[in-house]
């Protein structure tokens, strides 16, 4: 008796896979080649408070619109001036910029706004959308 019911949780258990877990249809296409997704923000004061919480102010995250992305190829110093980028744009109205169709390689990112300018160096994968945060 009890054999069979072992035999029993064993048939169970090897029957029991969820279709999404085996159907390679559900998984999200990634980009062609990498992608990187900058966000630009800043911590603002707001004198709203959805929670009723009548201490005054509030921190809250603003996005910057049109802030300057730049994108070059390898890490940049600040020698390194006279390089070109290989792909420039602005932040859309949600402080978002989408850089596409890169090679997976090491670049650095350079973001300029009014509150000022900050770099980072970013490595990318194949197939793979790295995600990267400015705050000013």
């Amino acid at each position: 008796m009890k054999n069979l019911l072992l035999l029993i949780l064993a048939i169970l258990g090897l029957t029991s896979c969820s279709k999404d877990s085996l159907d390679i249809s559900f998984e999200q296409p990634g980009p062609e080649k990498s992608e990187i997704m900058v966000r630009v923000s800043y911590l603002a004061w707001s004198d709203e408070c959805d929670l009723g919480c009548g201490i005054g102010s509030t921190q809250v995250v603003q996005f910057i619109a049109n802030a300057k992305v730049d994108l070059y190829s390898g890490p940049q110093t600040g020698n390194d001036s006279d390089d070109l980028p290989i792909i420039f744009t602005n932040t859309d109205s949600d402080g978002s910029a989408l850089l596409e169709n890169i090679e997976p390689s090491t670049y650095t990112i350079q973001v300029e706004t009014l509150l000022g300018s900050k770099t980072r160096t970013v490595t990318t994968q194949l197939n793979k959308r790295s995600n990267i945060d400015f705050s000013f």
